[in-house]
């Protein structure tokens, strides 16, 4: 069973977040990439209803169902999950990020080390040095960040084309997704070239830019500054899991944050890339990490 659901908060700003799995599981947040939204699967998720897993996924603010919030920092989201939950009567829980969304679940793991029973980092990035992106991630990802820095009204113009794309010419879309592969690892291509997944890449980016492509600007830039907290200081158990081929998140930084972080377990999967998630027993095994 899927619920999706909107939840108005404190301050009239609408949370939209979708749940997966087992209704009456232990209860693991997950935190989308940039961009991204909550709708991480067409149907419910067996893996999560079968480790007996309520599996929650949120729309951050600006993007899907989730009103903007402005001049957020990274930090201000976990005060929107902590209300979440208490409308939930959640009192014990979990939390993973994939790629963008990872910083948000370390924000989770060190504002909420009370309530919070592990952080799931998953294909990840690290405090960007000096503010810019590493210099063997993928030139596809890595100019997001550069122009977000440099020329945001560039980078929005073409953030606002693919949107375009994606609502006239969703056809097109699917092709580009399916063929724009060459900066990906071999077993990121094969999951991106198939159509199925490109179909569900088309609704979920559609649903990312729903209210606008001005929050993915906006939280591209806050990759370029200082998070607003040293990760180093979170108390919370750390599972990091990576592929050592991921070419959108490359595999050093992540090595040497794990190498920083005292509570944090490595995960390095070998001839893997960014799309960890696609493979069910790599997820099985991501959630298995998280549970209780």
């Amino acid at each position: 069973m899927i619920k999706d659901i909107t939840y108005q908060l404190s301050d009239g700003r609408n949370l939209s977040f979708t749940e997966y799995g087992d209704v009456q599981g232990f209860p693991i947040f997950a935190f989308h990439g940039l961009p991204g939204s909550r709708l991480w699967f067409n149907e419910n998720d067996e893996v999560s209803s079968s480790l007996g897993i309520r599996l929650i996924t949120v729309d951050r603010p600006g993007f899907g169902n989730s009103d903007p919030k402005p001049n957020r920092s990274f930090l201000d989201f976990s005060k929107d999950i902590e209300e979440l939950c208490q409308h939930l009567s959640i009192s014990r829980y979990s939390v993973l990020g994939i790629s963008g969304g990872g910083v948000y679940a370390a924000a989770c793991a060190l504002q909420h080390s009370s309530t919070v029973r592990k952080c799931g980092l998953i294909s990840t990035v690290a405090p960007f040095e000096n503010g810019k992106p590493p210099k063997n991630m993928a030139a596809e990802n890595r100019n997001v960040f550069i122009l977000a820095r440099r020329f945001p009204w560039l980078l929005k113009l073409m953030l606002n084309q693919q949107k375009s794309l994606i609502n006239k010419k969703p056809d097109q879309y699917m092709a580009a997704i399916m063929s724009n592969t060459k900066h990906l690892c071999d077993s990121d291509r094969k999951i991106m070239e198939k159509k199925e997944n490109a179909q569900f890449m088309l609704t979920h980016m559609g649903e990312a830019f729903k209210k606008g492509v001005k929050e993915t600007v906006d939280e591209a830039k806050l990759f370029c500054k200082y998070w607003g907290f040293d990760i180093k200081e979170i108390h919370v158990p750390i599972e990091i899991w990576h592929g050592t081929e991921d070419t959108l998140s490359p595999i050093e930084p992540i090595q040497k944050l794990g190498n920083i972080l005292p509570y944090s377990k490595k995960n390095f999967i070998s001839d893997k890339g960014h799309f960890l998630t696609e493979e069910k027993e790599t997820w099985k095994k991501i959630l298995l990490s998280l549970n209780r």
